[in-house]
């Protein structure tokens, strides 16, 4: 129920800058890609909570007045093969809790295990360096379900593979504002609806050490069920018709290829979904020809 957070040869040290920014905790295209040979690999540790979710459209206090949360550790890497070529990978372990609250009989409930992992690559179309053109690059990832229980409020995923497809635009003004869009398409196997999702970003390069961002995140899914209707049950949470709408802000300190990133974002709208807050933190170490 929760929500699933290089400028060409000429802006190697940017385009690593905006990799690790912008994928500290998701697997998020970029038409912004590092030099061949390069990349990075980070270590994210994220938190997400919420005492309320909507049940369809409705926003309400989660059921006993429980506190749903989860922690995850992710693990996110990507690197370019050549010129215009970059893979990436994701993969995570969590532990999500249910924890009615206070007045009421106590009732708590906890899942760990590994999260669904994702391999991607990128093919960069233009360069902005080379015209006028922005940034132009496809992606298409794949996903491999993992090991956890559904059919729980608080399951770590749906539980389901499949294969997602995005197209990125991105450009960069003045050599220090950045502006990114990725649509793309995602299909999962275990009658888990499709959806369509967008990812809007903005980044600020205030110096070569400090970064910040804003993003927007938009999932849609082409699901028919609702939470509340007459024919859902929890083993039918993955059935959902889940939607979610979320802002974040976020910074980025790099020192010497060394970073750690912080963030934070928040669910403004939604349909079958928690209405969480999310925190994180994140370490990484880029490689290779900046």
């Amino acid at each position: 129920m929760f929500e699933r957070v290089s400028v060409g040869r000429a802006g190697g040290l940017a385009a690593c800058l905006v990799l690790l920014l912008t994928s500290a905790a998701a697997a998020d295209g970029t038409a912004w890609l590092p030099e061949p040979g390069s990349g990075y690999v980070s270590v994210s540790l994220v938190h997400q909570s919420a005492d309320e979710f909507y049940a369809a459209d409705r926003k309400r206090p989660t059921p006993g007045a429980a506190d749903l949360s989860q922690g995850t550790v992710w693990i996110n890497a990507n690197y370019a093969l050549a010129d215009g070529w970059a893979v990436d990978l994701q993969t995570g372990w969590a532990r999500s809790e249910f924890v009615t609250g206070p007045g009421i009989p106590t009732m708590s409930a906890s899942f760990r295990g590994m999260t669904d992992a994702s391999v991607g690559i990128t093919r960069r179309l233009t360069d902005e360096t080379m015209g006028a053109v922005p940034s132009i690059a496809v992606r298409l990832g794949g996903i491999a379900s993992g090991d956890y229980e559904t059919g729980q409020i608080n399951s770590l995923g749906d539980g389901g593979s499949g294969y997602e497809f995005s197209a990125i635009v991105g450009r960069f003004f003045a050599g220090r504002l950045g502006l990114s869009c990725e649509v793309g398409q995602r299909y999962r196997e275990s009658d888990i609806p499709s959806e369509w999702f967008a990812n809007l970003a903005a980044l600020w390069l205030v110096g070569g050490v400090v970064t910040i961002g804003l993003d927007y995140r938009l999932v849609d899914s082409r699901g028919e069920l609702d939470i509340g209707a007459p024919d859902f049950t929890p083993a039918r949470f993955p059935e959902l018709d889940e939607d979610h709408q979320a802002i974040g802000v976020r910074a980025f300190f790099n020192v010497g290829g060394f970073g750690v990133s912080t963030f934070h974002s928040r669910v403004i709208d939604g349909r079958n979904t928690a209405a969480s807050g999310v925190f994180g933190l994140a370490v990484s170490r880029s490689f290779g020809a900046l």
